[in-house]
């Protein structure tokens, strides 16, 4: 590779040129023509991933993946779901977490709907008992 060293950054990986690629497949003395979907490096623990329009490779990890999608929602993208499956969770454990979802959601529901615990009108100078407010009655109305 011309004396360059390839470095990555697992903690943000960066999308790679297809000449870049290119270049690496050479060095590893692998056939780059027609370039491969995906390219697997360090045991597997980083893939190169062709992206749609063939113009670049995505570099992915199981935390983290340099395509937009994973950029925009800051979370695990195609790309790493397939690479890099969690394990399935048991029955129990996602009925578990639907019931605390639920649980949270009706707590919340329940506080928002209570009424408060005070009328705002004891809290104001000059309304103590006071119907209509400050004045007891109206002087001058007919």
């Amino acid at each position: 590779m011309n004396g360059k060293k390839l470095v990555y950054q697992v903690e943000s990986p960066k999308t790679q040129s297809t000449d870049a690629v290119k270049a690496l497949l050479a060095y590893k003395k692998v056939a780059s023509d027609p370039l491969p979907n995906e390219v697997s490096l360090d045991g597997g623990r980083l893939m190169l991933v062709l992206s749609n329009k063939k113009d670049a490779f995505y570099t992915v990890t199981s935390r983290a993946c340099s395509c937009p999608a994973a950029t925009y929602h800051h979370g695990p993208c195609k790309h790493q779901r397939k690479y890099f499956p969690q394990p399935k969770e048991s029955r129990e454990e996602l009925e578990a977490e639907g019931e605390a979802i639920l649980v949270a959601h009706h707590n919340i529901v329940k506080r928002l709907a209570r009424p408060p615990e005070s009328s705002i009108r004891d809290s104001l100078p000059g309304w103590p008992g006071g119907a209509h407010g400050p004045l007891d009655k109206c002087e001058g109305v007919a």
